[in-house]
């Protein structure tokens, strides 16, 4: 995994710079593990680790519930005859404190998904959550402060001379925005 201190994206926090977009492409297979490529990249990325700034001194906390990051993830061209988005594009796996962010996905044209990820809040672990069905409720307090907050998805496409239908390895994403800074 990436180290989170020097992260794959940086978005900023800025009145007028306070989203990033990167395009990626994915190689999808029937038989291997699938490799995803930053855009002009020839060494394909295991996992993406993203860093959500906080607002600075001068500027306004508000802007900090406006970033986003958004994901375009186009099919490898040389297979895209062949292949085409299933589904919303993604299965989760594992998405630890999901309440801490919203992720969204769009498929466009079929070989094109878009993965955006909004609302983070800062990391912190959860002291009291069960890992298991809740049968009764229960109070979640926030722990120490966490590297990152793990997005575990695949990919899911649909091989079309085939007609069936693949998910990816888990490609994983990690995201965090660091605790207040004021």
């Amino acid at each position: 995994m990436n180290d989170i201190k020097t992260p794959n994206i940086e978005v900023q926090c800025k009145p007028d710079n306070y989203f990033s977009v990167k395009t990626l492409t994915v190689l999808p297979h029937t038989q291997e593990n699938w490799l995803t490529f930053f855009n002009d990249e020839v060494t394909p990325t295991e996992s993406l680790s993203v860093l959500f700034n906080n607002a600075g001194k001068n500027d306004s906390t508000s802007i900090e519930k406006k970033q986003y990051l958004e994901l375009i993830i186009n099919i490898d061209p040389s297979v895209a005859a062949d292949w085409e988005f299933y589904g919303n594009g993604v299965e989760y796996c594992g998405a630890d404190s999901n309440c801490q962010y919203n992720i969204s996905t769009l498929i466009m044209d079929d070989d094109t998904l878009v993965l955006r990820i909004t609302q983070v809040e800062p990391t912190y672990e959860f002291i009291g959550a069960d890992k298991d069905n809740l049968d009764k409720v229960i109070e979640v307090t926030e722990g120490k402060e966490t590297e990152y907050l793990p997005i575990s998805f695949r990919y899911t496409a649909k091989h079309l001379p085939s007609g069936k239908i693949y998910m990816s390895q888990d490609p994983k994403i990690v995201v965090r925005r660091p605790g207040a800074t004021f």
